[in-house]
């Protein structure tokens, strides 16, 4: 009978730590990092004119699962990037010298990334640094290349009080020196460095191009290449006419959604809330509220619209390492119509306190 007891006892332990063991696994596998990246800028085996700055994009498919990236370029140590976007030598900025002036010859990218579950990972790229195109002909530089403006395009009409974001597409920009847009003749802005974009996202800058009134409009993008020449692209748009009270109580989209986390998201417990909000078009948003179990969090007036995306700042809070339960999290979105919206969504922290 004794021996029948203990046979019994065993077994039951056993059948409890495969139990213990599945709900670990499942548990364990909600907390997975996903650290799959990509070279956005420069692409594998592209062409770079001499002297000209390289410019390094990695993109990864969940930024908030990486700690760092650290970039390297035929074995020397570059720089390391913390935070999203992660980027090396970009135009407008500064450092990163040694990518500006790069001489003839190929060159191997590789960018060493540790996700936040403490692994590392490695992306390759190769790039060729050549000398200047010139004619074989006459030996002179040779400037050739394509352009036209790709936004917005020819006869687009847009709402009253609309921004404008315009973009001039251009094939062989290394030829291209810098390219100047003017807009019924007044002169907006010169661009210097590729993409040439003007009055992108949200903001102040290339305000002749911001919450425009009714009227037809003519943008002309004179290019500059670098044998001194220039060419000039025209394209012609709309913009209707009527009153913001009017026109907006038409047109404002309001749809959102939680792109970070998803609904039914499980974390495990001191881990970092990040929310994100998409809009089906940001520009007929006034602004996004979050609250966290109906306590309010912060008010976003600016796209994205971001919560919890840096730990340290000590901002968002709330956000930060919440006790293990359910929570829910609901946005209210105004639009510029004045009217109110909103979407809610569950999730859940599990872990202990005591561990």
């Amino acid at each position: 009978m004794k021996k029948t007891i203990l046979i019994f006892l065993a077994l039951f332990l056993n059948f409890s730590i495969n139990l213990k063991g599945e709900k670990d696994v499942e548990i364990s596998e909600s907390f997975e990092c996903t650290w799959k990246s990509w070279f956005k800028y420069p692409k594998n085996n592209s062409s770079i004119e001499e002297n000209k700055a390289v410019y390094v994009r990695v993109d990864p498919s969940r930024y908030q699962d990486i700690a760092f990236m650290e970039l390297y370029i035929n074995g020397k140590f570059i720089r390391r990037e913390n935070s999203y976007p992660f980027e090396w030598c970009k135009p407008s900025g500064f450092g990163d010298n040694y990518l500006r002036r790069l001489k003839k010859g190929t060159y191997k990218l590789k960018c060493r990334i540790k996700d936040k579950c403490g692994k590392y990972h490695e992306l390759n790229c190769t790039i060729f640094i050549k000398g200047r195109s010139t004619n074989r002909q006459t030996g002179r530089q040779n400037c050739s290349y394509t352009a036209g403006i790709k936004y917005p395009q020819n006869g687009k009409a847009f709402a009253f009080g609309s921004d404008v974001y315009v973009l001039l597409n251009v094939q062989d920009q290394q030829n291209i020196l810098y390219t100047e847009l003017f807009m019924n003749g007044k002169f907006i802005r010169r661009e210097t460095s590729y993409p040439y974009e003007w009055a992108k996202g949200t903001g102040s800058n290339d305000a002749s191009l911001r919450n425009l009134k009714a009227g037809t409009y003519r943008l002309k993008s004179r290019v500059y290449d670098k044998c001194g020449k220039y060419k000039d692209f025209y394209s012609t748009f709309y913009v209707k006419g009527g009153s913001p009270a009017g026109d907006y109580k038409k047109i404002c989209k309001h749809k959102v959604d939680f792109k970070y986390p998803p609904n039914g998201y499980i974390y495990g417990y001191g881990k970092q809330v990040y929310v994100k909000i998409e809009a089906e078009n940001h520009k007929d948003i006034e602004e996004v509220q979050l609250y966290m179990n109906n306590k309010f969090i912060r008010t976003e007036r600016t796209y994205p619209y971001e919560w919890g995306k840096n730990p340290n700042d000590n901002i968002d809070t709330e956000l930060s390492m919440p006790k293990p339960g359910v929570y829910y999290l609901k946005c209210k979105v105004k639009t510029k119509c004045g009217d109110w919206h909103q979407h809610s969504i569950r999730i859940r922290v599990v872990g202990s306190t005591n561990d």
